[in-house]
């Protein structure tokens, strides 16, 4: 079985004050090439880099308020790279049958509103682009430039401009009960995701032992995951199919047949989440 390697910089910065009410700033890096690096990281995990999956870079930024033990706002700017499979991503044109390039920045939204001891639900939104204009190309050349890694030539065949947003929600009971000192529940949770790109509905389950029940997104028991707008579809173990399978000629026409044919028809996606 083949192994995938995110290799890269992690960084995460918290700034939390002793009161209830508290602010939280993150910022995080990631590359999947080492660069001068990677030599070390094939000898630790036993494969070759070109071996790795299909996420390719992200660089994430977020800032969280808590109103309340229960109760927060939080806003994040993520930026994702999707690349092709193994050493696909080296073609200057996609391959048939596999994902093409593609590049997303988000503008993201989340907020948990009038919480109570047996609910919690989140609203949120997103809004961003897939595409060039999202940047991707210019980044990770830089970042690999800075690291000495090869610059990738798929970029001559990425997935054409297509704004986009989603609006989401989710909605988890928290019944809990003492069992001999220690706090134990079972959150039992639903979520759905409508929007111009995708649509999907997705459930689980969290089991938490502890005396913290704090709900917020960053911290404790967390119910969102706090990135983009394709992060969080792969957060919920979607495949990108849309924007990804098919390389850049069928994926294309696939994405834009509503626009050319005039239709409504929409992608439809149904997943479920592994507890």
């Amino acid at each position: 079985m083949k192994k995938s390697v995110i290799a890269g910089v992690f960084i995460a910065l918290s700034f939390t004050t002793c009161s209830a009410i508290a602010n939280s700033l993150a910022l995080s890096l990631a590359n999947d090439d080492a660069g001068k690096f990677q030599p070390i990281l094939n000898d630790i995990y036993g494969n070759k880099h070109e071996n790795r999956d299909d996420y390719s870079q992200g660089l994430f930024l977020g800032y969280s308020h808590d109103i309340s033990d229960s109760s927060q706002l939080s806003l994040h700017i993520a930026q994702d790279i999707y690349s092709p499979s193994g050493s696909n991503k080296r073609h200057n044109t996609a391959v048939t049958g596999d994902r093409a390039l593609v590049h997303t920045l988000t503008l993201v939204l989340n907020g948990t509103p009038l919480p109570n001891d047996w609910i919690r639900y989140r609203l949120g939104t997103d809004i961003g682009v897939v595409g060039p204009d999202a940047g991707g190309q210019k980044v990770q050349n830089k970042a690999h430039e800075i690291i000495g890694a090869e610059k990738y030539h798929a970029w001559d065949d990425q997935i054409e401009n297509r704004y986009g947003y989603t609006v989401k929600g989710m909605l988890s009971m928290t019944p809990s009960m003492d069992i001999l000192g220690a706090n134990v529940g079972l959150y039992p949770e639903v979520s759905a995701v409508t929007g111009n790109l995708f649509q999907y509905v997705a459930y689980g389950a969290t089991i938490a032992i502890g005396n913290d029940k704090t709900f917020n997104s960053d911290n404790g028991f967390g119910l969102l995951a706090p990135r983009g707008l394709m992060a969080y579809v792969r957060y919920k173990r979607i495949q990108i199919q849309d924007f990804c399978r098919y390389g850049k000629t069928r994926c294309q026409s696939q994405l834009y047949s509503r626009r050319k044919n005039n239709t409504d028809e929409t992608n439809n996606s149904i997943a479920k989440q592994n507890c």
